[in-house]
Formats: structure tokens, C-alpha cells, sequence
């Protein structure tokens, strides 16, 4: 598909009738010297009537979505696209809902801005992009996520408040969006890593486990990349061959230090190192689990950017895999 700026507004005429259709986005953003993360994140379901949509924060003090920095995600909105009714008046970055976050697209792929306030916690962020829509898509073995994707790097600036104080926010930023149904069954198990530095240079790459979930020790494996791409000397290169290698995983099966190389078409090379500076144990949907961390990324050269690492499972399978952990480990 050929990605243009109508992208970013919901695809009412190629909608099917699925109650699974699905249009999401994502914007992260980090303060790498408070060891800090946070989203704003969205799922609408169109023709299910309902959006969901959300904040979180977290550093080292909290891992988990109950006593992490701060998290709001799970709570349903109303929608209804076709209608005059509650949620009438949403688009899929133009919409308020009543768990206090607002976003509003300034320019289709181009500028958003992302206000939040609940529980005495605010944001004030705004994305600017600093490249044009990488058309991702989502390849064979990967379509539960939906047919069609896009990434954008770009840069977040603005505050956030937390707990009486203000925090600013100046960093690299990579958004999607996907839309089309969306089913999670069995996708496979898989990771997210990526730097920017928010001034043209690059790196997002989407790795997945090829082997089957019985036959999958998880320990001592190695993600190749399905897709993702370079940004470096204002050019864009779709990646052709790469993967992701967790060199370290914790006692509790966190992934802590990684190992990534990707070549794009351009025949550009980047390898780098990540060490994980936190970790948010994220369940968002049912039968998944995400470790999503904040990464220190040190490339060949000796040069530091920083991003994520972003390790999915299957549900079963998370599950199959902590239970062989001692219980002393992960709790």
C-alpha cells in the first residue's frame, strides 16, 4: 500500500464489517537520565463502538502496571463513527475521552499534540516528525496484528507532571499506526527495538521467533527481522537482513542486555548493544504479555542513542516459560 497523509484518519471506505477491525497509534517517549518511559497509546474498535486509550509512565521503582511511576490504560470510551451518538465526534487523532487524554492532529503525518490530566498527573507533549511515513506493513506470520502499518520517527517535546513536579521532555520518538482486524491468537513471539535521536538518525526493526511455541526454548535464540528500516543523511532505507539476540535475561526472564544488527537497502550497516534502564511488565490484552523497557543503545562506532527494546509473547506461552523460573525469581 502506498501510505498518504488520509492515513492518518480512519479508513471508513475500506472498513470492513469485522467487529475485530482495529485502528491503533502509539507515541513514546523517554527521559533517559531519570531512567524514564512513558506512552500515549490508543486502540479504536469502530465498529465494536468503543475506543480504548491511554498514558503510562515508569522508571526502575515500578515494574508492574499497579505500582509503576503512573498507568491508565483499559478503560473504555464511546464510539460511534457512523452515528450522531457518544464518540461521534472522534477521528483517530482528533478525540477526547473521559479518562482526561485529549490528542489532536496539527498536520497529517507531520504534528500531534498529546494532553493528559487525571490523579494530579499531566501531560503537555507534542510529536513533530523528522521523516516522511515508513510503510512497514506487517509481513506473513505477523498479519494478527492487522495488514496495514506505518512507523514515523519524529521528535516529542513538552512536560510532563507527576507527583507535585514538572518534568521535561525532549527526546526521539517513533509512532505507528496500524489498521485492518485485529486477532490475537497465536502471533508469534517477538520484539521491537529501536533508537532515535530525534535529528535524523534512526533505527526501527520488528524481529520474530520462527520456531514453534512447544519447540521455542526462548533462552539462546535469535530474532530475525521481518521488517524495519534506517534513517541517516536525511535518506531512508527499508532493512533487508538483521536480528535481535538477548544476551542477558534477569532471574525473573526480563530481557536486560541485547544485541541488534540490521543492513537496509542502501547497504547500510548498523550494529549496536542495549542494556534495559527499566522495565514495565505490560499486559494490555488478554493472552499477551510485553516486557517494554527503555534501552541504552551503544553503537559499533562507541557512540550512545537511546530508544526501546519491546519482547512480546503469547500468552501460553509467557506463562509456560515463567513457570519453569523459581518462584523466589519472579516474584
Amino acid at each position: 500500500d502506498h501510505v498518504v497523509p488520509a492515513d492518518d484518519y480512519f479508513h471508513k471506505d475500506s472498513m470492513t464489517d469485522s467487529p475485530f477491525w482495529n485502528e491503533s497509534g502509539w507515541f513514546p517517549f523517554y527521559v533517559a537520565e531519570r531512567d524514564l518511559s512513558g506512552f500515549v497509546y490508543m486502540n479504536h474498535r469502530p465498529n465494536m463502538n468503543f475506543s480504548m486509550t491511554g498514558v503510562a509512565l515508569w522508571d526502575p521503582t515500578g515494574e508492574n502496571m499497579w505500582d509503576c511511576v503512573y498507568h491508565d490504560w483499559h478503560e473504555f470510551a464511546p464510539l460511534d463513527i457512523r452515528g450522531s451518538g457518544p464518540g461521534s465526534d472522534t477521528e483517530m487523532y482528533d478525540y477526547s475521552t473521559p479518562n482526561g487524554l485529549t490528542v489532536r492532529c496539527l498536520e497529517p503525518q507531520k504534528a500531534f499534540t498529546l494532553q493528559y490530566d487525571r490523579d494530579g498527573v499531566q501531560f503537555d507533549l507534542r510529536f513533530d516528525a523528522t521523516m516522511d511515513v515508513a510503510n512497514a506493513g506487517f509481513p506473513d506470520g505477523s498479519e494478527e496484528w492487522g495488514p496495514h502499518h506505518y512507523e514515523q520517527g519524529g521528535r516529542i517535546t513538552g512536560s510532563v507532571y507527576v507527583d507535585g513536579e514538572q518534568i521535561k521532555v525532549d527526546c526521539g520518538s517513533n509512532r505507528d499506526h496500524s489498521w485492518g482486524p485485529r486477532l490475537y491468537k497465536n502471533n508469534p513471539r517477538g520484539d521491537f527495538p529501536w533508537f532515535n535521536d530525534g535529528k535524523g538518525f534512526a533505527l526501527q526493526m520488528y524481529n520474530m521467533g520462527d520456531l514453534p511455541q512447544d519447540n521455542d526454548p526462548i533462552i539462546g535464540t535469535t530474532e530475525k527481522s521481518i521488517t524495519g528500516w534506517i534513517q541517516r543523511d536525511d535518506k531512508v532505507g527499508n532493512i533487508v537482513s538483521g536480528s535481535r539476540t538477548v544476551l542477558e535475561r534477569r532471574p525473573d526472564g526480563v530481557p536486560w542486555r541485547l544485541a541488534i544488527e540490521g543492513t537496509d537497502e542502501l547497504g547500510r550497516t548498523v550494529q549496536a548493544e542495549g542494556r534495559c534502564k527499566n522495565v514495565l511488565k505490560w499486559v494490555p490484552w488478554a493472552r499477551y504479555l510485553q516486557y517494554w523497557s527503555l534501552c541504552e543503545w551503544t553503537l559499533d562506532d562507541g557512540s550512545i542513542q537511546y530508544g526501546e527494546a519491546i519482547e512480546w509473547f503469547p500468552g501460553i506461552q509467557a506463562r509456560k516459560f515463567l513457570r519453569t523460573i523459581p518462584v523466589a525469581d519472579r516474584t
